[in-house]
């Protein structure tokens, strides 16, 4: 993939202004990176908290009009496997994986990943996948403390945003191509052999319903499958937690 990358110190939110981008006509590849986001935004619209000048906040414009609505997920996967695989080649850390969207580092939440699709009459026509990965932050508010990290605290170590922006994208670059290739199945095994959920006991929440069980299974159509009291679930959507960590 050909990466343009444009910068700024202050932006709003990096995945915000690169759906403007995308509606613009901007081609696949774009990159917009920032050093301060002052609404950098997670899942269920949460705010991202992030120190200034400390962390790698940036998105980028995909446009797979080769995939369906229902195989958008494997874009989620592919780039915590990106993650996951640039961070042990650049920093010897080995991060777990867990599922949708997590990058963890002792059982705490390290990057977070956020994909937001544009469909034009039912036909995808763009994907916006955010990246906020905390890297050199020295703490966190209260209120995520015991949930949150950063390399520098996993480490002790500061570490060079721009290498790691480039190890990311250039092992995204590589997982896309699979992608490309329909081989979903080569990029979920290379999630599941980061993940560390399997045969551990997890929370799922709905919006109004929340499920207990022993995590089973990560299905190659990005499905978490649940033992249950009353038998094996499955879902495509809800928040997880690992029962006994904060993460």
């Amino acid at each position: 993939m050909n990466y343009e990358i444009y910068r700024f110190d202050k932006i709003e939110s990096t995945n915000s202004y690169l759906l403007k981008l995308a509606d613009e006509g901007f081609p696949e590849g774009s990159v917009v990176v920032a050093d301060e986001q002052s609404g950098g935004r997670g899942r269920f619209g949460r705010k991202w908290e992030s120190e200034p000048l400390s962390n790698l906040l940036f998105s980028v414009l995909l446009r797979p009009a080769f995939l369906e609505r229902d195989e958008v997920f494997v874009l989620t996967f592919s780039a915590a496997v990106a993650v996951a695989e640039a961070l042990e080649d650049v920093t010897r850390v080995k991060p777990e994986l867990k599922w949708p969207n997590d990058v963890l580092l002792g059982s705490k939440k390290v990057c977070g990943i956020l994909l937001e699709s544009v469909f034009s009459s039912d036909e995808l026509s763009s994907v916006v996948l955010g990246v906020g990965l905390n890297v050199n932050q020295k703490s966190f508010p209260a209120e995520i403390s015991a949930r949150a990290t950063s390399l520098l605290a996993q480490t002790g170590k500061k570490f060079d945003r721009d290498e790691i922006l480039s190890a990311v994208l250039g092992r995204f670059g590589s997982i896309y191509e699979t992608v490309r290739a329909r081989d979903f199945y080569s990029v979920m095994k290379r999630w599941r052999d980061r993940s560390g959920m399997f045969g551990r006991k997890i929370r799922l929440r709905l919006a109004d319903e929340t499920y207990e069980g022993v995590c089973d299974e990560i299905t190659d159509e990005g499905a978490i499958v649940i033992q249950t009291e009353s038998g094996l679930k499955k879902f495509t959507a809800g928040e997880v937690s690992i029962i006994g960590e904060t993460a």
